[in-house]
């Protein structure tokens, strides 16, 4: 039984996200068409940024297409299917909008290369790979762009794999460090006291102080970047947590261990949203800094490629050598396996 199988018995929508552009997200993304189209297992395919490029918009380096089978389902926006090198059926027109023209659900009716681009937002991908679901898609794959890991949220995905590998560093010994300290962040424990305040305050998208008897006060504040100097107005000996809905970063975790020392908890949405590296986030750990999340993201693979297009590489077998040893509980793949 292929990989393929095992996913679309367990899961509806699984995100894939890449640790930097040329980890080989897509030669995973492609593996998982072919094995679908072999199996004759239905897809729905989006994503978050822009994908398919002949060359990758960042680095200007060749990048493989996402490659398409007659019967497959897509999101993507409307001005991106050439009617004559794609033959498709438009099932629906989206509200979502793009540069691009409006995002479009089609089915796919003969092989093709194909560009993805979907809604920007988490709820708009959510709500896409729902139409897509309910078109005759088995399983939703959103396709995450670089720097937004954001795509991991278990909002939008039920399950997650990270793709990582020789383009994060010409040391293999960094690719593994960095690579087990996001898999910690994405995999962060969920916080068991407190859960409905904590659903309110993420409804509300509102920043909240919980006190030691379950008082909460709401922050007048948009984001939490740069909210030093408010927070410490508010944090007192009472203070037991503080809740972020959106983006935490080392200043913000800085400045709640600094003026709480440590004795104030960090709760935040999902592991996808904390911004921090791996030195300085231990060094706050040491200072007694607490984090925890409201909805536990299910990480359940890591894909790797041990080839950059800088023209170095690793040997695959060291680097999953080196990540088994410390990630048995998920599934590894190599890209250039398949």
């Amino acid at each position: 039984m292929l990989l393929i199988d095992e996913l679309k018995n367990k899961y509806r929508t699984i995100s894939l996200v890449g640790m930097v552009k040329n980890a080989g997200k897509t030669t995973l993304l492609n593996e998982f068409i072919n094995q679908a189209y072999l199996e004759s297992v239905t897809l729905g395919l989006t994503s978050i940024g822009y994908d398919g490029e002949t060359n990758d918009s960042v680095t200007n380096t060749p990048k493989p297409y996402v490659e398409v089978f007659p019967g497959t389902l897509i999101a993507t926006a409307k001005n991106l299917l050439n009617t004559e090198t794609i033959k498709y059926e438009v099932l629906e027109v989206t509200d979502f909008l793009t540069v691009l023209g409006p995002i479009v659900i089609v089915r796919i009716r003969s092989r093709a290369q194909v560009i993805l681009i979907g809604p920007r937002s988490n709820e708009g991908l959510e709500e896409v790979s729902r139409m897509m679901r309910k078109w005759g898609a088995d399983l939703v794959f959103v396709d995450g762009a670089l720097d937004r890991v954001s795509s991991a949220s278990p909002a939008l995905a039920d399950a997650v794999f990270l793709a990582t590998g020789a383009a994060l560093s010409r040391d293999i010994n960094q690719v593994v460090i960095q690579t087990l300290h996001r898999i910690h962040l994405l995999k962060l424990k969920k916080v068991d006291e407190c859960i409905e305040i904590f659903k309110c305050l993420k409804d509300e998208n509102q920043i909240g102080i919980i006190d030691e008897v379950g008082h909460v006060y709401k922050m007048d504040l948009k984001t939490g970047i740069n909210s030093g100097d408010e927070l410490k107005k508010h944090l007192d000996k009472h203070s037991k947590f503080v809740f972020f809905p959106g983006a935490v970063t080392y200043n913000m975790l800085k400045d709640i261990v600094m003026f709480t020392h440590g004795k104030v908890a960090v709760i935040v949405s999902d592991g996808s949203k904390i911004f921090i590296e791996r030195e300085p986030y231990i060094d706050l750990v040491s200072k007694g800094l607490e984090i925890a999340v409201l909805d536990e993201i299910n990480l359940i693979g890591v894909s790797i490629n041990p080839v950059s297009p800088k023209g170095y590489y690793f040997d695959e077998r060291v680097l999953k050598k080196k990540l088994m040893e410390k990630i048995d509980d998920l599934l590894l793949v190599n890209v250039y396996d398949s």
